[in-house]
């Protein structure tokens, strides 16, 4: 039996959504208990964001599957480190400072503290489709020599932040149709909603002039119609799904009537996702007439799927919606900085995917496509450089004496021993300087451990 039980990760939520979104810090802890001493060999924490897509065909009696993967980033924390493979990264990987600790692990409850910023950049919102997803994951793995890796997982849900987008200009179109079976004369419509884009659960406000010249009464109708697209090794496939679909009162014969209708936006409705290589979640309204036993005549609207607290443009009324992010953060409402991503390793795909399908939101520029890539700390400084004297509280549960650790003479602990502090769902932590904790009012306390052994 693994002499490592209860490998877990805790992370401190920033708001009530449990959501994170552009240049959030996520703090938090790997904790795992340890029955009997072990030597470790690694342990560290990723933080990654990737889009997957896969689906199979069948094509002349044969099966052949598609698939493709697309990184955005991917940030690495060492706790134990084997001097042996200091250096050896994947290309694209990042690492983050942290406190490096003792590869001996005594027996004990262990909590080691990590922290990751967001980098900026156009990353798509988490997603889960019908042939793809984009996932934002928490991965922590324990390598020690002649066993299988230890690893977890936790799933974070991602929001981007669209700051600068114009999707407020109202929409218009009309459609004319003559009537030719089981009816005669003619209808048209004409149809307007008032902007493009729409937080989840916000309200499609439209109004539509009818002349129905037709021998029939005819029914309006509107519904909402998402489409996932998915691309890879140049095929394509494609999911449609009716988020609603309603029915409006009928308009009799010979009249002409302007309808106004209210419509409500489901509040968990999935984002519009345009800044993915591989994939891309797409929504259409439309506004159209039911016509027996002939075609529709219809109207198509466009609309994008924005997160609740959008940021909107100066001059332009902000619905009061539950933010994502935190709030609490400096300088929160104001457009995040856009850093220049200069070339890459080769092999990799980090920073934002490139603009392969046009869509409404603006690409970061590289101002100089010839200077060298920047360095992590340029792009996203490390909160804990101006905070040498920082120590997390852990909000797991209160620690259980009946597995206290063994005493040994002169301990030498891996980790700060595992300490009581509040479990309340969302806890944040006071004392913590100003950008990292929403409330810095009073010091954090210590953990009551020795300092650890560093490697050299």
């Amino acid at each position: 039996m693994s002499p490592i039980k209860q490998l877990s990760i805790i992370y401190d939520p920033v708001n009530n959504s449990n959501t994170f979104t552009n240049g959030d810090v996520i703090n938090g802890r790997v904790s795992f208990e340890v029955t009997k001493e072990v030597t470790i060999g690694s342990l560290y924490i990723k933080c990654k964001g990737e889009a997957k897509v896969s689906w199979s065909e069948r094509r002349n009696d044969r099966h052949r599957t598609y698939s493709a993967n697309e990184r955005y980033f991917k940030l690495k924390q060492y706790f134990i480190q084997d001097p042996s493979k200091k250096g050896i990264e994947d290309p694209g990987v990042i690492l983050t400072s942290g406190e490096i600790y003792s590869n001996v692990v005594k027996p004990g409850n262990h909590v080691y503290p990590f922290s990751f910023q967001l980098p900026h950049g156009n990353f798509p919102a988490s997603f889960d489709g019908c042939h793809g997803s984009v996932k934002y994951i928490l991965e922590v793995t324990v390598d020690r020599s002649w066993k299988m890796d230890r690893t977890e997982k936790k799933e974070i849900l991602f929001v981007p932040r669209f700051i600068g987008v114009n999707l407020m200009s109202p929409q218009s179109g009309s459609v004319d149709k003559k009537m030719k079976l089981f009816s005669s004369g003619s209808t048209s419509v004409n149809a307007t909603i008032d902007k493009m884009g729409y937080m989840q659960g916000e309200v499609i406000k439209v109004t539509s002039d009818i002349n129905n010249s037709s021998s029939r009464d005819l029914k309006m109708k509107y519904s909402l119609e998402q489409i996932q697209s998915f691309f890879a090794e140049g095929h394509s496939n494609h999911c449609y799904r009716t988020i609603f679909k309603i029915v409006g009162d009928p308009i009799p014969s010979g009249s002409k009537q302007t309808v106004n209708k209210n419509l409500t936006l489901p509040a968990n409705l999935n984002l519009s996702i345009m800044h993915c290589r591989i994939m891309k979640v797409e929504y259409i309204f439309k506004v159209y007439l039911d016509v027996p036993y002939a075609s529709d005549p219809e109207i198509k609207f466009p609309v994008t799927i924005l997160p609740a607290g959008y940021i909107f443009s100066p001059g332009q009324n902000q619905p009061a919606y539950q933010p994502y992010g935190n709030p609490g953060a400096p300088g929160w409402n104001q457009p995040p900085p856009q850093p220049g991503f200069g070339p890459s390793p080769p092999g990799t795909n980090f920073g934002p995917a490139p603009g392969f399908y046009p869509g409404p939101y603006p690409l970061p520029v590289c101002p100089n496509p010839q200077a060298p890539p920047p360095s992590y700390s340029d792009l996203y400084p490390n909160p804990n450089s101006a905070a040498s004297d920082f120590n997390s509280v852990p909000s797991a549960p209160p620690f259980n004496p009946q597995h206290a650790p063994m005493g040994y003479p002169n301990p030498v602990p891996s980790a700060p021993q595992f300490g009581p502090g509040p479990a309340v769902p969302g806890y944040v932590p006071a004392g913590a300087p100003s950008g990292f904790w929403p409330n810095p009012t009073t010091q954090p306390e210590s953990y009551p451990t020795k300092s650890p052994e560093k490697h050299e």
